[in-house]
């Protein structure tokens, strides 16, 4: 039976995913990747493609690889809802799959022991969750046996959001190609996941002596560092001054360490409550913690995965690690949207001698390690960086050894002006003189205005609060544009404050700030290779007009109707009409 048309809307860069694997395979391309942050759907993602590619694999049958029970259940009740005329059956622990089944999810430890129960050449598609695990010897059997290399019509498709692992090892060792990554900045304009607040609070823990046991640090050994009265006395100053009041998840070093801290923090009024692989009535505290009743949730190893609530503001992190894949999914607890939600505030225990060995957010943003981010989101500061160009090697290399946007910043307007191609985000870098203390009125406002003209911002109102019992002056800007939370408006307010010694501030603006990047939800909706070359944005009548050199017309219509579903704003692309300028 052929499956019904699934009834969900995905989002637009689910929708470029899944052309992209179509697009790769029909070119003969067997082995890919898919680089997706926690909270991107990958359960999605994965239900389009089984539905797109059946017609192109002759009644061939899909196996779907996963190493979490949830996992499994998740994925079949997904694609029963969506694909209620095929046949999906479960493989995994007492549970047998129906060998007529179309589609077979299991478990890879089942897979491991009842692999020769299945005949490999029925499959024609392989898809492989979480596959940074896939290079260990229990999925390196089952793959092999499945993906019969004599068999090249088979695609092998793995999923993923940590595609390195501790050992250097990468996923594309198994996998040829990557054929779609999106990160988490991208996700963050898009609206689908939250921006960081970062703070990596430093302490004397000596992780050089801390041995090393299955990849991460020994339970043992790292718990006897981390659950000491100064360490948890640190932890807990750090919370109570950066997160006080915000929902918050805690990764602790072992199970006596998350007792303990949850004591201390029960000590000063906290509501905390402790989940270990023995609590008994893990729902119940769950369901208090989703309701807001519990202010600080402890677990040590159980909420690493398979544990999803939006409404979390705040992970501490009180238990470094070695290891990319556990950072990563504690990290991307907190990342989900939810209403009111503006920010995850991330409280992050480091060693203060940069431990060669620790895994953090400076690796996973791929920024110098003991960078300081000062809460503002690392992510974004790397894709920010990225988009610096300047002609000199030295200022190349300098820029690469910074520790900080400060740093960045003052390097760069110590350059020559036309050394310096572009700035933070691709910007033009701001030109002043440093004011060492505050100026006069008059003179500040001066400076703000070239500094607003440099940046092309316009201000409609400035409303001065002159200094005074100790207190710096305030000025508040009214700018025209309603995007003013985003780097671009940060930096320009720190640059603001240096220039004038004045303490910067921006009104909210009248019309409340979109929810979406436009320009970022369009460029996620282009296939790979097309690019916008004018974006015309009229708010008043909620309208954008852009041209996309070379994109087709059956495109057309396609991209509009999905950019319009998501953002609600009107779209006229100009595809062939800048084709025939080129």
């Amino acid at each position: 039976m052929s499956p019904r048309r699934n009834r969900f809307l995905p989002r637009p860069y689910q929708e470029k995913a899944v052309r992209e694997v179509l697009t790769l395979y029909q070119d003969g391309a067997r082995k890919m990747l898919l680089h997706l942050p926690t909270g991107a759907g990958k359960t999605v993602i994965a239900t389009l493609i089984i539905e797109r590619l059946l017609p192109l694999i002759d009644a061939g049958k899909v196996l779907f690889i996963a190493h979490r029970r949830e996992l499994l259940d998740q994925t079949a009740e997904k694609l029963k809802q969506h694909l209620p005329g095929l046949a999906i059956s479960i493989d995994q622990g007492d549970r047998r799959a129906d060998p007529a089944a179309q589609v077979i999810i299991a478990s890879i430890q089942s897979l491991s022991k009842r692999k020769h129960a299945y005949r490999p050449e029925q499959f024609s598609l392989i898809v492989c969750d979480e596959c940074h695990r896939a290079l260990a010897p229990s999925w390196v059997e089952v793959i092999e046996h499945f993906n019969d290399e004599r068999d090249g019509d088979t695609l092998l498709l793995g999923m993923t959001a940590t595609p390195r692992r501790t050992d250097g090892r990468s996923a594309l060792d198994l996998f040829d190609l990557v054929a779609y990554e999106i990160g988490k900045p991208e996700l963050q304009d898009l609206g689908y996941l939250v921006p960081i607040q970062y703070w990596g609070v430093k302490a004397s823990l000596s992780l050089d002596q801390v041995k090393r046991s299955s990849g991460d640090f020994q339970v043992g050994a790292l718990s006897a560092v981390m659950d000491t009265p100064h360490v948890r006395a640190l932890t807990l100053r750090a919370w109570e001054d950066k997160a006080k009041g915000r929902k918050t998840l805690v990764f602790c070093a072992s199970v006596r360490h998350a007792h303990r801290l949850a004591a201390d923090f029960a000590s000063r009024g906290h509501r905390a409550e402790v989940l270990d692989g023995r609590t008994r009535n893990r729902e119940e505290i769950l369901d208090r913690f989703r309701r807001g009743d519990v202010d600080l949730l402890l677990n040590y190893g159980v909420l690493t995965e398979g544990f999803d609530d939006p409404s979390i503001q705040c992970v501490l992190l009180a238990r470094p690690t070695t290891s990319p894949l556990v950072y990563n999914q504690c990290l991307g607890r907190g990342l989900r949207t939810a209403p009111n939600k503006t920010h995850c505030t991330v409280i992050d225990i480091v060693d203060r001698s940069t431990h060669q060995l620790q895994y953090g957010v400076s690796e996973l943003a791929d920024l110098p390690r003991g960078w300081r981010s000062r809460g503002r989101d690392p992510f974004r500061e790397s894709r920010a960086i990225a988009q610096i160009k300047v002609t000199d090697p030295d200022a190349f290399l300098a820029i690469k050894r910074a520790h900080s946007l400060e740093e960045i910043q003052d390097l760069l307007m110590a350059l020559p002006s036309e050394v310096v191609v572009a700035g933070l985000d691709g910007e033009p870098v701001p030109r002043y003189a440093v004011e060492e203390s505050s100026c006069a009125e008059e003179q500040a406002k001066s400076r703000i205005r070239d500094l607003l003209k440099q940046a092309g911002a316009v201000a409609t109102k400035m409303i001065v609060s002159p200094p005074g019992d100790g207190k710096r002056g305030q000025i508040e800007i009214r700018l025209l544009s309603a995007e003013i939370n985003n780097e671009r408006y940060q930096y320009l307010q720190w640059h603001l404050e240096r220039a004038t010694g004045w303490r910067t501030t921006y009104a909210e603006p009248k019309m409340q700030t979109r929810r979406v990047n436009p320009r970022a939800l369009l460029r996620s909706t282009l296939p790979e290779g097309y690019r916008i070359k004018a974006f015309d944005y009229d708010e008043a009548a909620n309208r954008i007009v852009v041209q996309v050199p070379g994109l087709q017309q059956e495109l057309l219509e396609e991209i509009s109707t999905a950019f319009e579903a998501a953002s609600g704003i009107d779209l006229k692309i100009q595809g062939q009409l800048a084709f025939n300028f080129l």
